[in-house]
């Protein structure tokens, strides 16, 4: 069976590998297609577009932005951008100076309780990247106060813990609205992840699918059979396509790898094909 990894990060923003080694990997593993979907980010679309026809292996220039639905965060991923489109790089330009002063208050909040990290430290693991809690995970495990990227989030970084800074994201409206006038596809994004009950997870996609969502990821790296179905049934229920993918980080995620999330991970080429067809429809090709 022909499979896909729509949900993917590199180096831009908090995974390990590089554009072209995330492409040059997928093409190694098989797989028929690979979606970039860095954090908040498009920089490193084009590298990858080029990777791809290197490799001879489909890209989709991607996105996964962070937005704001009654007081909760949401993911949302953007498939098909256009990453030189000037009015989303300028919003996510915004969300880039508003994530910085986040890390810079974490760093501040994280020192004044004992957790003694150098802010230019975090900036030189980033590199030209995009800087994430990841980052500062990172290195805070390499100054011994921790000895995973999870017990630095349960202990310090995590929401509600004592350097958690809550950071300002775009509304869900306004995500989606971009990511269509970009010529994209808006996708949610891995939907369980968020611990909410069915009853409110049903309202949330049938919000956001009212306001021209047009996808869900039922294929995700911790779903289990069961969950696909229910995800299948939450998208026939709003007239939803289906996406998926591991949501690869290397080795910011151990043991999860590309294309097949935990080990059974598959996303068939078909959801691929859906997608398309959808995007044809909603350029009214």
């Amino acid at each position: 069976m022909n499979t896909v990894d729509l949900h993917t990060h590199s180096t831009y923003s908090d995974g390990t590998y590089t554009p072209e080694e995330l492409v040059r990997y997928g093409k190694e593993k098989g797989l028929s297609a690979i979606a970039l979907t860095d954090h908040d980010t498009l920089d490193g679309i084009s590298e990858a577009l080029d990777c791809g026809r290197k490799y001879g292996i489909e890209v989709i220039p991607g996105i996964e932005i962070s937005a704001e639905y009654d007081n909760s965060e949401l993911h949302i991923a953007g498939l098909f951008v256009d990453n030189e489109n000037k009015e989303f790089i300028s919003a996510l330009e915004n969300l880039r100076r508003s994530r910085e002063n986040r890390n810079i208050e974490m760093v501040e909040k994280l020192n004044r309780i004992g957790v003694n990290i150098d802010y230019k430290r975090v900036l030189s693991r980033a590199g030209c990247g995009v800087i994430t809690r990841a980052h500062i995970a990172r290195e805070v495990i390499d100054n011994g106060y921790a000895l995973s990227n999870n017990e630095v989030f349960e202990r310090y970084i995590g929401k509600g813990k004592p350097a958690y800074v809550k950071r300002r994201v775009m509304s869900w409206q306004e995500t989606i609205r971009l990511i269509k006038e970009s010529g994209g596809l808006p996708v949610l994004a891995h939907p369980l992840l968020y611990k909410m009950s069915e009853r409110r997870l049903e309202t949330v996609a049938a919000d956001l699918a009212a306001g021209g969502l047009a996808a869900i990821e039922a294929y995700y790296s911790t779903h289990s059979p069961a969950d696909v179905k229910y995800i299948k049934m939450l998208a026939e229920k709003n007239n939803l396509k289906l996406s998926g993918g591991s949501d690869f980080h290397g080795t910011n995620k151990p043991k999860l790898d590309l294309g097949r999330g935990y080990g059974d991970l598959k996303v068939p080429y078909e959801v691929l094909l859906e997608l398309k067809k959808e995007l044809n429809r909603q350029r009214g090709v």
